[in-house]
């Protein structure tokens, strides 16, 4: 006879709640009989968001810590406990994500910071005219509001679009759309000034 898969999932929700008190109290066998339930779920789901082997492995530690850190509060009457964890570990891949693509965005914004040095001009007095302008635009940007200058940056130097700006920056389109907006009629102010 089989058993009815409603009945399997309360068996499986009432023995992983014991695990989960068991794991608050500090039981390192609850953790582990937990970790072996559900590991290849939780990695499965990171590779699929992250496509990387290593940093979804990376997610997968973080997600158990997680849990054996926060057993104490998983509440029952807030959905069944694979639920929770799938939660957790899909914010955390999320996460993951978010944090590595900023690294990528301010690391090629930085290369093209660097890069940004002008190519020797034939004439000296163009060449001097040139590096004080790019002096007094740099200047102009570094005295905006930190959140201002990053969209800008990551617009002009990153190359970006603003949705992607957005994305890497875990704001809403709106706020970064003002935020350029602002911060480039400030510049085209200062510079307006400072040129003059």
């Amino acid at each position: 006879m089989e058993i009815p898969s409603t009945i399997t999932g309360e068996i499986y929700q009432a023995h992983d709640q014991q695990l989960l008190a068991r794991m608050a109290e500090r039981d390192e066998a609850a953790l582990s009989e937990f970790y072996d339930r559900y590991h290849r779920l939780v990695y499965s789901l990171a590779r699929r968001v992250l496509g990387s082997s290593s940093d979804a492995e990376d997610v997968v530690v973080d997600v158990f810590w997680q849990v054996w850190q926060q057993a104490g509060r998983y509440a029952a009457e807030r959905g069944r406990v694979f639920t929770w964890l799938m939660a957790i570990a899909r914010s955390r891949a999320i996460d993951r994500r978010r944090g590595v693509q900023r690294q990528d965005v301010m690391a090629q914004a930085l290369e093209l910071q660097q890069r940004d040095a002008v190519e020797p001009v034939a004439d000296p007095d163009e060449d001097l005219f040139v590096a004080e302008r790019q002096r007094r635009v740099r200047a102009a940007l570094d005295s905006l509001p930190v959140t201002q200058r990053q969209a800008i940056e990551l617009a002009y130097y990153g190359g970006l679009s603003q949705s992607e700006i957005a994305a890497v920056l875990n704001e809403p389109l709106g706020t970064i759309k003002t935020r350029i907006r602002t911060g480039l009629a400030q510049l085209r102010e200062d510079l307006r000034s400072s040129l003059s």
